[in-house]
């Protein structure tokens, strides 16, 4: 049971490090590739990228463009899905992919198979930050601290226990993971930078890949807080709160919370 999630902007022009992980995690020279991109309002380029990207590396995919929920419950969609060796969300706005797939055919499929583990799931972007049991859907950083202006929502729970932000150190985003923690300590804050990913086992370890960094914000350890007693839009204060930076090549135990 394999998730992998990238925190966007992956490489599709030079060593493709990423691409190439989400392909060798199926254990097959030439493994099928379904691309979902759901969450995209512009299918046809996301079409392009990813039939060129997967070319380089000899993998001609199936991308499937699903825009509706009667789209999801095809005969013909499901059995793409179920043919696959690996499922790779795109980018876009994760909204489209929970409201649009979840609790349909193709999520069921995708859901059955992953927990058998006879598929790898990977996503990036909106792909990887769907994949968490709460999903971020928006807030500014620069008002991430605030009660109220970060907003969350179940993802499809592939991750459980987690919350997901990508782009992260490109987009300045470690505030919004704080107020997600701050106001959920029992789940575990993952910040993933660009062209970079995590490879999530179902014994809750994660290897890092790629070119930049992850950031894990941990809540368990909590003593102090003031987000039950503040209105919306003032400023939360917690103490307790834990970061951890990883690098390429780095483990973390999400059950231990600790680098191993």
């Amino acid at each position: 049971m394999t998730f992998i999630a990238i925190g966007g902007a992956e490489d599709k022009q030079g060593d493709m490090t990423v691409l190439k992980r989400v392909l060798a995690e199926s254990g097959k020279d030439a493994p099928r590739v379904c691309v979902i991109t759901t969450a995209t309002e512009y299918p046809d380029d996301a079409r392009q990228r990813y039939v060129e990207a997967f070319a380089k590396l000899g993998i001609v995919p199936d991308v499937q463009y699903i825009d509706s929920r009667a789209m999801a419950a095809r005969a013909d969609v499901v059995q793409s899905v179920a043919a696959a060796d690996v499922v790779f969300f795109s980018g876009g706005d994760q909204s489209r992919l929970t409201t649009i797939l979840a609790a349909t055919p193709v999520s069921d499929v995708i859901a059955a198979r992953f927990a058998a583990e006879d598929l790898v799931v990977a996503g990036t972007s909106a792909g990887a930050a769907a994949a968490s049991s709460l999903m971020l859907t928006g807030g500014d950083p620069a008002r991430g601290m605030q009660k109220g202006e970060v907003s969350m929502t179940a993802g499809f729970g592939f991750m459980p226990r987690c919350i997901i932000d990508t782009h992260f150190s490109e987009r300045n985003r470690l505030s919004r993971l704080f107020n997600a923690v701050i106001s959920n300590p029992a789940v575990a804050g993952i910040g993933i930078d660009e062209d970079t990913a995590i490879v999530a086992r179902a014994d809750g370890t994660l290897d890092v890949v790629g070119a930049g960094t992850v950031t894990i914000v941990n809540g368990r350890n909590i003593t102090a807080s003031n987000y039950a007693a503040i209105d919306k839009g003032e400023e939360i204060v917690a103490e307790g709160v834990e970061v951890t930076r990883l690098a390429a090549g780095q483990k973390f135990s999400l059950a231990q919370r600790r680098i191993i």
